[in-house]
């Protein structure tokens, strides 16, 4: 080799190094000054990073010892026995809810705008309302062939300022909503008999009491209580963050309760007590009760519900204040030595807990008598067996999504898990490939 080439060769392995380093700063500042919302979107699918702590988790362990520690762990398709198909459709919402929360400008993080809406499910008919109460339907057919769903819009004389669960039952729209005043928050129920070109939605409950910190759960199951039909519905402890109130405990508030309301006479009682949860997702069957519920900084949780049962909040709960610096806990770390029902399970750490489902046996053999969770900065479902009476976990198993999860449907005649992506405004769909 002559010193000629020698140099050319030494010439472009600098300029390779040179554009390697360049786009490495590239991207290091594209990250720090949030170009393009890189930043943005990396903390929404990683929010962990967020944390000082893991600024330095590289220094503490090797990148094989992080390996390693990821033993076992599935991604979709994939889980441990079944592989699932994971599709994403674009949902098409109204420009007015669009752009109540501007999503096309760097200044805004997109963590700060997330689309929220609820499902639900009737015959070949998929309902939606977003959190301001946009009401749109679109059918089972479009789900199965596009990727980009233009949602026909419902008219209606909904007026709600901030939906927290919609519910079909015996031909009616059920939708819960925060209502009230600038200075007086509610809870509100209407029902409207479903029609498809217009919905006059009419008063089924409506709080006096004022939320504290805004109104929130809303979770809404038909129950039958005491030779009742009715409904259940969660309502959160509406304290401000490390400041629990006692309303929970307060037999004269609804703030922190599970609550049944009769059709017929429309009144309310308190069904059960002593909840936190600030998103509460509900199941109901004529065999069990089963709640989820956001706990304080860690300890979200799992009950099995009981007629007249305390649950505890705010003085027993297995997460802590979100400040702690405090050296022992501010919390009782046992239920049932103070007379209260204790979580068939806690997560520890909290997960962003939301919704659950059952899901029928005919999803797949290896998923039998399965109940799916699902969680918001988790980005995670959670498949899970309970025991015969629902007092333990069997086992569970995490399915990694990579979005924020709000609400979850199964699709009988689909044979498909709905899920309410509410980071980018998608519906999930998710098939068992192994049918």
């Amino acid at each position: 080799m002559n010193f000629i080439s020698f140099l050319k060769k030494k010439i472009f392995l600098k300029k390779k190094i040179y554009f390697l380093l360049f786009f490495i700063l590239f991207i290091i500042s594209a990250i720090h000054y949030n170009f393009f919302d890189i930043k943005s979107r990396i903390y929404l699918t990683y929010p962990n990073l967020q944390s000082d702590a893991r600024k330095i988790l590289f220094s503490k362990k090797s990148f094989l010892q992080h390996i390693k520690n990821d033993y076992n762990v599935k991604f979709l398709p994939e889980t441990q026995f079944v592989k699932l198909n994971f599709e994403k459709k674009k949902l098409i919402f109204r420009d007015s809810f669009n752009s109540y929360h501007p999503r096309n400008f760097n200044f805004i993080p997109k963590s700060a705008t997330f689309i929220t809406f609820y499902i639900e499910l009737m015959g070949e008919k998929i309902w939606i309302v977003d959190y301001l109460g946009n009401i749109y339907l679109t059918e089972t057919q479009n789900i199965k062939d596009k990727k980009e769903i233009n949602l026909k819009t419902i008219n209606s004389n909904l007026s709600a300022r901030k939906v927290l669960d919609i519910l079909i039952y015996n031909n009616y729209l059920f939708v819960s909503f925060s209502g009230g005043s600038d200075d007086c928050h509610t809870l509100n129920i209407v029902k409207a008999k479903i029609n498809l070109d217009h919905l006059n939605f009419e008063k089924f409950f409506s709080s006096n009491e004022c939320g504290a910190f805004g109104v929130s759960g809303g979770r809404m199951q038909f129950y039958k209580h005491d030779n009742s039909d009715g409904l259940l519905i969660t309502i959160d402890a509406s304290n401000f963050p490390d400041k629990p109130n006692n309303l929970p405990q307060d037999e004269n508030s609804i703030y922190g309760k599970i609550l049944f309301i009769d059709f017929k006479k429309k009144n309310s009682i308190i069904f059960s007590k002593g909840h936190r949860g600030s998103l509460l997702g509900l199941y109901a069957d004529e065999k069990v009760i089963l709640s989820t519920e956001n706990a304080a900084y860690g300890g979200d949780e799992i009950n099995k519900i009981i007629f007249n049962e305390n649950y505890g909040w705010p003085i027993a709960s297995y997460g802590e204040k979100y400040s702690l610096k405090a050296v022992e806990p501010v919390y009782s770390k046992s239920h049932i030595s103070l007379g209260f029902k204790e979580p068939i399970f806690a997560f520890i750490s909290a997960i962003g807990i939301s919704e659950i489902i059952k899901l029928p046996n005919d999803f797949s053999n290896h998923f039998i008598d399965n109940f799916i969770v699902s969680s918001l900065w988790g980005s995670t479902l959670y498949r899970i067996k309970f025991d015969k009476n629902y007092n333990r976990i069997i086992y569970y198993e995490k399915i990694f999504i990579g979005q924020r999860i709000r609400d979850l449907k199964y699709h009988p005649k689909m044979k498909a898990i709905l899920l309410a992506l509410e980071q980018e405004g998608e519906l999930g769909v998710i098939f068992n490939n192994d049918k």
